[in-house]
């Protein structure tokens, strides 16, 4: 029964002994300590992780924002250069108008006869005044029949003139449609929006004024 009890009571001593617990309780720390290690190297895993995702999404958002940086000079640009072409039509026909409005103010000269010439002519006329009324009809006609010409001629100036002043006018609608489109991915009080519409602007009071001009002269 000794012989029994003896390696229970060893194993007793042995546990209760201080250098067994000391050592025991130094491989509980080392596993422990192993434990966190681990722990702290997968948490720093997915930090790591976690900022490669962040790089990679910045990276995504500066090309983003590249492109569209890119997408609104080239915007910029076309509606600049629609505008100039507006310009260039609106500025041909104030020239135009400005043009026929100092022809048509400036009074048509008769050229001066010499006083031989007109004695002659009263002559002729008195010598012949029967037949001056059949001779002036036939003479006035085609002087009628011109004046009447250059008045159509005239008024289809003014129609052509006046159309293309519609067509400036419809085409800055447009170009307004596609700044305040602009708008709404880009800031309001961008610089070179500004710019644009207050082209725009300008334009639109040439057209008026031009438009205004047209009437008077119809």
């Amino acid at each position: 029964m000794f012989k029994k009890g003896l390696p229970i009571l060893l194993a007793s001593m042995l546990v209760a002994s201080p250098a067994f617990a000391a050592k025991h309780d130094g491989a509980k720390h080392v596993q422990k300590s192993q434990l966190v290690v681990k722990k702290e190297e997968a948490k720093k895993k997915q930090e790591l992780a976690k900022q490669k995702k962040e790089e990679a999404k910045k990276k995504q958002e500066l090309a983003k924002k590249k492109k569209e940086q890119q997408m609104l000079k080239n915007k910029l640009a076309e509606l600049n250069k629609k505008l100039s072409k507006i310009e260039e039509r609106v500025n041909e026909v104030t020239i135009a108008l400005e043009t026929f409005s100092t022809t048509k103010e400036q009074p048509t000269e008769q050229p001066a006869q010499p006083q031989s010439e007109q004695t002659t002519e009263e002559t002729t006329q008195v010598v012949n005044e029967q037949d001056s009324a059949t001779v002036t009809t036939t003479e006035q006609s085609p002087v009628v029949q011109s004046d009447e010409d250059d008045e159509a001629e005239k008024q289809e100036e003014l129609d052509q003139w006046f159309g293309k002043l519609i067509a400036a006018s419809n085409q800055l609608k447009a170009v307004k449609n596609e700044i305040r489109a602009l708008e709404k991915k880009v800031s309001k009080n961008d610089v070179n929006v500004q710019a644009l519409k207050e082209k725009v602007k300008a334009l639109e009071e040439k057209v008026q004024q031009n438009k205004k001009k047209l009437l008077e002269l119809l």
